[in-house]
């Protein structure tokens, strides 16, 4: 498999998960290592290893405070704006150590975008909410360009039909749903290959949640998704993959079927049975 890293260079990489780290032999597309976090004194995870299926949505589940959002922040260094934060262990992205000095985190944060628990579109047009990223990047020059970017990728978050006659108009005036496609396009936009979203459909009402949750199946066949979700039927609905965090630690990962069905181990039969969390 031949893969680009954070500076533009090609290599070859050969992934052969192991059973433990991996439930099946398939690409790997993220690979975490040791990873340990401390907030000050207070330490947030512990030695966590797992790696992230390319091309699959894998979800993080467990109760608060068990971990799961930091370790999605690790992902994209996310936690590096957080004050006192001390993070050990190795974090990879097609086989490059985000973590290494060399790496710069603007770009990595083009590759591996995020959409978070809250829709915060920016204070600017729906236009303007998309294009924003890519103006910035250098990556889209003329207009013609941008509209055609724009265009593309409301159409992958499915939005552009309900917004195509006003793509001026400010894009908080969207309803919370809508904001929250409009920041997935934006996080799109700019053609990442991982998205990370922390509860994602925890501020929407039943309906926009079902438009999310079919939108992440639709977009899993062009990204890889890791997703944090405290609705357990929401994970089985739409992750291939599952891993359970309990105080910092991973409990369990494996399919998402058999984690729910035939957990191998008791903590997370006690979890996605109710008895706790």
């Amino acid at each position: 498999m031949r893969t680009r890293d954070l500076t533009g260079d090609t290599a070859e990489v050969v992934r052969t998960p192991t059973t433990e780290r991996s439930p099946v032999r398939q690409a790997t597309k993220m690979q975490v290592n040791d990873l340990a976090v401390w907030y000050g004194e207070t330490q947030a995870l512990h030695g966590v290893s797992m790696d992230v299926l390319e091309n699959e949505v894998t979800a993080l589940i467990g109760p608060s405070g068990c971990g799961k959002s930091t370790f999605l922040r690790c992902l994209n260094r996310m936690n590096d704006l957080i004050q006192d934060v001390r993070i050990e262990g190795e974090v990879t992205f097609d086989g490059d150590n985000i973590y290494a000095p060399h790496v710069d985190v603007v770009e990595l944060r083009a590759h591996i975008g995020m959409v978070f628990q809250k829709p915060n579109p920016f204070p600017k047009s729906i236009y303007e909410n998309i294009a924003y990223a890519p103006k910035i990047l250098g990556q889209v020059r003329k207009r013609t360009d941008m509209d055609e970017l724009v265009e593309h990728s409301l159409k992958r978050a499915g939005l552009w039909d309900e917004v195509k006659d006003r793509l001026q108009a400010p894009g908080l005036t969207l309803s919370g749903g809508q904001q929250q496609r409009l920041c997935i396009a934006r996080a799109i936009a700019v053609n990442p290959s991982v998205l990370l979203m922390d509860e994602p459909c925890s501020a929407l009402d039943p309906v926009a949640t079902a438009t999310v949750e079919q939108l992440i199946d639709e977009l899993k066949d062009n990204y890889t998704i890791v997703i944090v979700t405290h609705n357990l039927q929401q994970a089985a609905r739409v992750a291939g993959y599952t891993a359970f965090f309990h105080l910092g630690e991973i409990v369990e990962f494996s399919d998402t079927d058999s984690l729910f069905t035939h957990p191998r181990e008791k903590k997370t039969e006690d979890y996605i049975t109710g008895r706790y969390g």
